[in-house]
């Protein structure tokens, strides 16, 4: 049983520009997630599990109330007869973050349900999940694998998402969408392929939303791009506040799976409008990692 991980990002989901708005392509994006999985993958034997970013919905409230850095940080910058009321507002930001982040997982499973009664499950991050000043504690990833491998071994989609979580040190923080991605990679074996569904098609030699000129790169190469590169440091905000970071996060998740998931033989980064063909692409046993066709980028070891 072969697995391919999909990352439905915020920027494809919802319009990043206004908050609490879902994408003007979300129903296409769905069409093409339901399309790779009925007419592609099933028939192929291959599995699927999907992850939601937060967008426009979870990340202002996230930014507003600093959810990410925790309460416990805002105590101890507060000080004083400031730090009950700090510790509250992160508090409340922690469940306002998780209503709308809700709100949103509703919309999106709803509309997977209505392509060919597609079998998604929720998989929920926040009653799985625990970190320690934001890395996932072992006992909760083993909780978390475990429930996914039986969704999938009962034949449903695990549908995941990023969320708020609570943190051993931190009180409370934000576990993205691509670090679920990566943790996926990294813990199951039959992880195959991962695709990240954004709103550009991939990574260009600059931001294509400011230099129309921009030329997409359709393969990289860890081995040959070091820490240095333009990649790592270029990163081409959203318009709304983003508490995981854009296009240069993707990258240094995709190089993180490429490098420490060796079982994973590429990485996507690619538009709605080719989210069919990355999501079911599948090499042949005479192609190889650099010959991946399609208009998207391929990040390989």
């Amino acid at each position: 049983m072969s697995i391919v991980v999909v990352k439905l990002g915020g920027a494809a989901i919802t319009d990043k520009s206004v908050p609490d708005t879902l994408s003007h392509n979300i129903d296409a994006l769905i069409d093409s997630v339901a399309h790779a999985y009925h007419r592609i993958l099933r028939p192929s034997g291959r599995r699927l599990i999907l992850i939601h970013g937060a967008g426009s919905f979870g990340h202002p409230p996230a930014k507003k109330y600093q959810v990410k850095a925790g309460w416990t940080t805002a105590l101890d910058e507060a000080g004083g007869d400031d730090a009950e009321q700090a510790r509250d507002n992160v508090k409340f930001g922690m469940a306002l973050t998780r209503q709308r982040v809700l709100q949103l997982h509703t919309h999106v499973i709803q509309r997977l349900h209505e392509r060919e009664c597609m079998p998604v499950l929720s998989v929920s991050t926040y009653d799985t999940v625990e970190t320690d000043n934001g890395a996932v504690i072992e006992g909760s990833s083993v909780r978390l694998m475990t429930r996914v491998q039986q969704v999938l071994e009962a034949g449903f989609v695990p549908l995941l998402f990023g969320d708020a979580v609570f943190d051993r040190a931190l009180g409370s923080t934000i576990l993205s969408g691509d670090a679920l991605m990566y943790h996926l990679a990294e813990r199951l074996p039959a992880v195959q392929r991962c695709v990240f569904v954004t709103d550009v098609a991939g990574i260009f030699t600059q931001d294509p939303k400011r230099f129309p000129d921009a030329t997409l790169i359709k393969m990289i190469h860890c081995s040959e791009v070091g820490d240095s590169s333009a990649i790592d440091k270029d990163d081409s905000a959203a318009s709304v506040d983003d508490v995981t970071g854009a296009m240069r996060s993707k990258w240094q998740w995709a190089k993180r799976i490429v490098t420490d998931a060796e079982q994973v033989r590429a990485v996507a980064i690619c538009q709605v409008s080719d989210s069919s063909k990355a999501i079911g692409y599948e090499f042949s046993d005479a192609s190889t990692t650099s010959h991946e066709s399609g208009n998207w980028t391929a990040i390989v070891r």
